[in-house]
């Protein structure tokens, strides 16, 4: 049996890409299932065999589950790391409402996975309901897979864990030999370092700091989900249409404000000077809660690493474009207190930032990939993919930070001397992360996005990588 998640908003794609892949007699509608939530995509699964995560759950409350002695029984026999903290929505929620989501979740993933479930293909994790299926599927010899950009191209790689592991490329890389790596393989490389391109997904209208048409046709058709077609009491995800406009909004509204006193609040960057770029993430967002759940306060991360550096050496911490409007003005007032921090503009570019540094200092940000190619010391403070090329300074505590810091900060620091065959060990990772990664888009099926995500050809690239991890 192949599981599918359709409880988010790439359901489409996942039903879309089975509705593909039966059409041509590779996989049987009776042998898929998909996990639909509440009202959450109900129409849209029809022409698949479902099972409903939430009626389970009403099914759970009739039972009068004893549910200190299912966290008691959970706690023994899971690695539980982060379950609570990682889930923006789940968090709000008081606490016997999140220990009963959390023990009913379990719950219904050992059901299902003791099914004959062989694959469970799912989003990239964000959740606490996508730990948990991740630990359950270990239990039961369940593949667990979820997709995730690749960040250079339109491409998609697979990931096995909840650690933004893309498995695959990590194998293949590990057969590096210097005597492999062909002049072909460095095409990518000076491509990208002579037209450096933004991932698409910047693109995305829920990213946007200004008024977009398709916000007034997203509130009318979410207000009819929400008040007419019924929202479950453990549904998380179909949220109020004022709730995410007034959020949107006060963003906008945010953003305006920021844009009129821009001068008073950023500096611009002297290339004359010594500085460190860290690039503040979008929140909340899986690039923190999951991916780097010790630095979700980035104010108090950048404070810390500000401690660490010399007096004559700066931190620009660089606005993200997509999260404008998301920080308030005492955000950016306590940063600019200390001397050795500057606040950098959305504007500026962030190649030129990087060319011009000593290294960048982020989280799990496309950043840090992009110092890899223009040969600057990337440290990473969370979990992300291209750790796993080798080429990053990957850190697990301050102390730790402060000494590459220092290291990085000597006037004699090369990092060509430092990772030997760099420009090779670079070249054959990308070569890796393209031959193990997909030519479609895994994004989102919203109004702004949809004709692209479910456009024929994406839709059959999605299948036909089902199809290869299916060995159909």
């Amino acid at each position: 049996m192949i599981v599918f998640d359709l409880i988010n908003d790439e359901a489409p794609l996942f039903i879309e890409g089975v509705e593909y892949l039966s059409n041509k007699d590779l996989i049987a509608k009776n042998e898929v299932i998909g996990i639909t939530e509440g009202n959450r995509w109900h129409e849209e699964a029809k022409r698949l065999k479902c099972t409903n995560r939430l009626h389970y759950f009403d099914q759970l409350d009739s039972e009068k589950i004893n549910i200190k002695k299912e966290l008691n029984r959970i706690s023994k026999t899971y690695d539980n790391f982060n379950l609570y903290a990682c889930d923006r929505y789940l968090i709000k929620k008081d606490t016997n409402y999140q220990q009963k989501m959390v023990v009913y979740t379990y719950l219904f993933y050992e059901q299902l996975f003791t099914q004959g479930v062989s694959h469970y293909f799912t989003t990239g994790i964000a959740y606490t309901y996508n730990l948990i299926s991740y630990q359950v599927s270990k239990r039961f010899k369940v593949k667990h897979i979820s997709f995730y950009g690749t960040r250079i191209r339109n491409k998609t790689a697979i990931s096995l864990d909840v650690s933004n592991t893309f498995n695959f490329v990590s194998m293949q890389f590990k057969e590096f030999d210097i005597s492999k790596v062909t002049q072909e393989m460095y095409k990518p490389i000076d491509t990208f370092v002579n037209k450096p391109k933004q991932p698409l997904y910047m693109k995305n209208a829920i990213n946007a700091s200004t008024i977009k048409g398709v916000f007034v046709k997203e509130f009318f058709i979410r207000f009819n989900k929400f008040y007419f077609k019924g929202k479950h009491k453990y549904d998380l995800f179909t949220r109020s249409p004022f709730e995410l406009s007034l959020f949107k909004l006060k963003k906008i509204l945010n953003a305006k404000k920021i844009n009129l006193l821009h001068d008073s609040i950023f500096e611009k960057p002297n290339y004359n000077e010594k500085y460190f770029i860290f690039p503040l993430h979008m929140q909340p967002e899986a690039s923190t809660l999951v991916l780097a759940p010790f630095q979700v306060n980035q104010k108090t991360t950048i404070i810390n690493i500000s401690k660490l550096i010399p007096p004559n050496i700066k931190i620009y911490v660089k606005e993200h474009k997509s999260a404008l409007g998301q920080h308030t003005m005492s955000f950016y007032k306590e940063l600019k207190q200390y001397p050795n921090i500057k606040m950098i503009s959305h504007n500026e570019n962030m190649f030129d930032l990087i060319k011009g540094s000593l290294g960048t200092i982020n989280l799990s940000s496309t950043v840090g990939l992009e110092s890899l190619f223009l040969k600057k010391p990337s440290v990473v403070l969370g979990n992300v993919f291209y750790n796993d090329s080798g080429l990053t300074f990957k850190v697990n505590s301050y102390k730790e930070l402060g000494a590459i810091v220092n290291q990085l900060s000597k006037d004699d620091f090369d990092i060509e001397d430092k990772f030997k065959n760099y420009s090779a060990k670079l070249a054959y990772y990308i070569y890796c992360l393209e031959r193990n990664s997909y030519p479609f888009e895994f994004n989102v099926a919203k109004l702004d996005t949809k004709k692209r995500v479910l456009a024929s050809e994406n839709i059959e690239g999605f299948a036909n990588c089902v199809k290869s991890f299916l060995n159909l």
